[in-house]
């Protein structure tokens, strides 16, 4: 069983502690602060550019404006490219959000 093609949402992440909330005799990764961050703003942007796409690609397939071969390659062209760029999208958050995974919350001094 492969992962599933979208991130889970940001807030499925543990946020990184403020200051007094790491436990004690630890101090607050600012690694880990920092992915999280670049996680949430990148989840958010991918919506944004996901309807930025989808807007046109419902537009030219809701309308019969433009029509015969030349309209069925440009709009196969553009469906495959909107796929395209949402498999980037995907991997580019799966990747952020393995590593934010993979960071420790809190450091321990020493």
């Amino acid at each position: 069983m492969g992962m599933p093609s979208a991130p889970p949402p940001p807030g499925s992440v543990p946020p990184p502690f403020g200051t007094g909330e790491a436990p004690p005799g630890t101090l607050p990764n600012p690694a880990y602060r920092e992915l999280y961050q670049q996680y949430t703003a990148a989840y958010g942007s991918v919506d944004a550019l996901r309807e930025a796409v989808n807007a046109p690609f419902r537009t030219f397939t809701a309308t019969d404006a433009w029509l015969g071969p030349e309209a069925r390659a440009w709009g196969a062209e553009l469906g495959s490219n909107r796929r395209r760029l949402q498999s980037a999208a995907d991997k580019i958050l799966w990747s952020i959000y393995n590593r934010v995974r993979a960071t420790p919350r809190f450091l321990t001094p020493g």
